[in-house]
């Protein structure tokens, strides 16, 4: 990766190469995020060496990278294709279905708040065998622990509840509810019980920080160097993803004021515009699939965050 002059005082490269060692992000974590942010939208499928020489420059060996990607086999999130001594990956259909639901969340075109409306699930039925991950599956759609056996979500996410209901083979087994507080006092209850048990403070101090640092990248010169968009939008996208699935999508009227979550929607959305263009042509110029070079980006790529 060539050196990259920036007009802001952050030094681009030290920030690419340190940050996941910085910010604690796992070898495994990261290639899922490459997967759901670019492989998933080029195609599919990547050869194991584009991977290794994708996250090389991120800090990570060429040892941890195969490790990582064998461990995510036997979890069923990748699966593989040999052709010859290559070998070449690509999401499993159930990792596909959880990218899917949290992309909608991850691009969306707007900053999602609720409107007042709860949906309740009430998990009643469900096996003991099924319940862990059940409530993982829910969490990752933004559910939260409401009360004792009982999650909620405020922005009325239906349809991914409706599919992961499904793919689990558990829709005769809970209690769907859709409601709202009736009073002001209930509102006021309500606000208390969610700041008490959600960590808002500690979720908002992640938005301050991913604003304060991404913030100083925005201001740099990002033109220069094809692969160095392409690691910043991944880890830039990785970031805000982590974030995001802790956020509860809460009214507006229960989250403190100038709430930083818009700001880190608004920086993310201008960013990732910026380097979605010449990201994408580094990635099909540079990495490879069973059929050579990787393909354009599908026409749904440029949807995100429209």
């Amino acid at each position: 990766m060539q050196p990259c002059k920036a007009s802001s005082n952050i030094d681009l490269n030290s920030f690419v190469a340190n940050r996941c060692e910085a910010k604690s992000i796992s070898c495994k974590s990261i290639i899922v995020t490459v997967f759901g942010d670019l492989v998933s939208q080029h195609g599919g499928w990547i050869w194991l060496g584009s991977l290794i020489q994708a996250l090389a420059p991120l800090g990570f060996s060429e040892r941890l990278i195969r490790t990582s990607v064998f461990r995510l086999v036997q979890d069923d999130w990748l699966q593989v294709e040999k052709v010859g001594r290559k070998s070449f990956y690509a999401f499993t259909e159930t990792a596909s279905q959880h990218y899917t639901k949290a992309a909608r969340r991850i691009y969306a075109g707007s900053s999602q708040h609720s409107d007042g409306n709860w949906l309740i699930v009430i998990p009643s039925f469900v096996p003991d065998s099924q319940m862990q991950s059940f409530k993982r599956q829910l969490r990752w759609l933004g559910f939260s622990s409401l009360a004792s056996g009982t999650l909620a979500h405020p922005s009325i996410d239906k349809k991914s509840l409706e599919e992961t209901l499904e793919e689990m083979a558990l829709t005769d087994k809970v209690i769907v509810l859709e409601g709202r507080t009736i009073d002001q006092q209930s509102d006021i209850n309500l606000k208390q019980l969610v700041e008490e048990r959600w960590e808002l403070d500690s979720l908002e101090q992640g938005y301050r920080e991913f604003v304060r640092d991404y913030s100083e990248i925005e201001s740099s010169d990002l033109k220069a160097d094809p692969e160095l968009q392409f690691l910043i939008r991944t880890l830039l996208i990785h970031e805000f993803r982590r974030i995001l699935l802790k956020d509860h999508e809460l009214p507006k009227s229960m989250l403190h004021e100038n709430w930083a979550g818009e700001s880190a929607y608004q920086l993310t959305k201008r960013l990732y515009k910026t380097l979605a263009k010449s990201s994408s042509l580094f990635v099909t110029s540079e990495f490879e699939c069973q059929q050579g070079k990787l393909p354009q980006a599908i026409a749904n790529f440029e949807a995100r965050f429209n």
